[in-house]
């Protein structure tokens, strides 16, 4: 996906298809910082949100956004964060 769309649409795919032979690692770097939310939580209100058209944005609602509000119930983005640092 270009990052100059303005929308997206919320997909569930397998991981291995997504990665193919890259390397991944799952960086959860909130877990200390923010109250995780159950489990089951997050699975159903994902589940509920496939197919679902949102807005997007590189700096205000990009993917990891959207991750961190189903993980912690905050849309937060480290990456956008850091790189006001940078």
């Amino acid at each position: 996906m270009s990052v100059f769309t303005e929308k997206a649409c919320i997909r569930k795919d397998p991981l291995g298809q997504v990665v193919g032979r890259d390397r991944y690692q799952v960086n959860n770097i909130f877990d200390g910082k923010m109250a995780v939310r159950p489990t089951q939580e997050i699975l159903k209100e994902a589940e509920s949100r496939v197919g679902e058209e949102v807005d997007y944005s590189v700096t205000s609602a990009n993917c990891e956004h959207f991750v961190t509000d189903l993980r912690y119930g905050v849309a937060h983005s480290g990456q956008v964060s850091l790189s006001a640092f940078a």
